[in-house]
């Protein structure tokens, strides 16, 4: 079951009309063992939520108003109000006259909430139809007078549809804050680290590096800022003149670092960036280091995830996650990367796994 189903579970038993949203998000974690500690859990949490009330199951509480969680993004709802069928079809609101880019709005049973959404777009639309292109938060202010209003927008339904377009309707583009990375040398690549103890440490090594020219970008980032944030370093390549061949990634031995793993890589293709591998010459040794007792997770997801990783990486992940084993970036500290990273080879075959079998550091 999805979040969204284990929530309506949860609302099928329930006889008060407004229900705090802690307690359907406890509904959610109770459903999947991962999700109370996944890096996802709040943009997960908002999705369902979304969800919900495009069912017509549940009213959120008016944008911009005082019922939002604004401490992280995406914001979440504090409560929701159960709707019956009827106050659901209530929330249908009557016909109106659309401009032709919002034609199809007119043969959808809209609820209030897509209406609130469509409505200001449709005038604007009116008003400004070649409206110069802004970031999504300043088009949102335009609108809403609340620039976390569309915060979410990417992921609506009539989005994901194809219906509503950010580019064409909303004359708006994304604007996610920018990848932290750090042109370290001239070579064409660059290697992602999740983890700012693991990245700190690959920093220092890869700056005291005796042949600058074999030393490419090194950025930090994980989770949803990473996904969101990972095209960003295109504009970065483009200003300083430094494109890349080869990009990697290095995160923790688990199933959200794998899982984001596949979503950045996913990202990656879209946007025209050379394939996202792993930095196989760290998962390696890392995978000989002690591993960290943490819940077990679904085996399907660690599965689906871990075919990110190559053989026999893969296989080895696959046996220690479904035993609630994980491991950490940590487990690799400063000075054993410095044994791993032999300076009298090149860096990158390194890094990728390509390793000479005899080289002694």
């Amino acid at each position: 079951m999805t979040p969204a189903e284990h929530m309506t579970a949860f609302l099928t038993g329930q006889t008060r009309s407004r229900i705090s949203f802690d307690l359907l998000a406890q509904a959610a974690d109770a459903g999947d063992s991962s999700l109370p500690t996944s890096p996802l859990r709040r943009r997960i949490l908002a999705g369902a939520a979304a969800q919900l009330a495009g069912a017509g199951t549940v009213r959120l509480p008016a944008a911009g108003g005082r019922g939002w969680d604004h401490c992280a993004e995406p914001p979440l709802p504090l409560w929701v109000d159960r709707l019956t069928s009827r106050q659901a079809r209530a929330q249908r609101p009557g016909p109106r006259a659309w401009v032709e880019p919002l034609a199809f709005a007119a043969h959808l049973p809209l609820s209030r909430a897509d209406l609130d959404l469509l409505s200001p777009i449709n005038d604007h639309l009116r008003d400004h139809p070649d409206a110069e292109p802004v970031p999504i938060p300043e088009r949102s202010y335009e609108l809403y007078r609340d620039e976390k209003r569309l915060a979410r927008i990417t992921a609506h339904r009539l989005v994901t549809a194809g219906l509503l377009s950010i580019t064409d309707h909303l004359r708006a583009f994304p604007s996610p804050a920018p990848l932290a990375m750090y042109e370290l040398g001239p070579a064409p690549w660059m290697l992602i680290v999740e983890n700012s103890a693991a990245f700190t440490s690959l920093r220092r090594i890869l700056k005291g590096w005796p042949r600058r020219d074999e030393v490419g970008w090194l950025a930090y980032g994980g989770g949803d800022h990473l996904v969101a944030s990972l095209t960003t370093c295109l504009e970065t390549f483009e200003e300083r003149d430094h494109p890349i061949e080869d990009l990697l990634l290095y995160t923790d031995l688990d199933l959200d670092g794998l899982e984001c793993a596949q979503q950045a890589a996913e990202r990656a293709r879209e946007a025209g960036l050379p394939p996202l591998v792993p930095a196989a010459g760290l998962y390696g040794p890392l995978l000989t280091r002690p591993p960290r007792a943490v819940p077990v997770a679904d085996v399907g997801r660690i599965r689906a995830a871990a075919a990110w990783l190559p053989e026999p990486l893969a296989a080895k992940a696959c046996e220690l996650l479904p035993q609630g084993e994980v491991l950490r970036q940590e487990a690799l500290p400063k000075p054993r990367l410095e044994q791993l990273l032999c300076p009298d080879q090149a860096l990158l075959p390194q890094l990728q796994g390509q390793r000479s079998r005899t080289a002694i550091c």
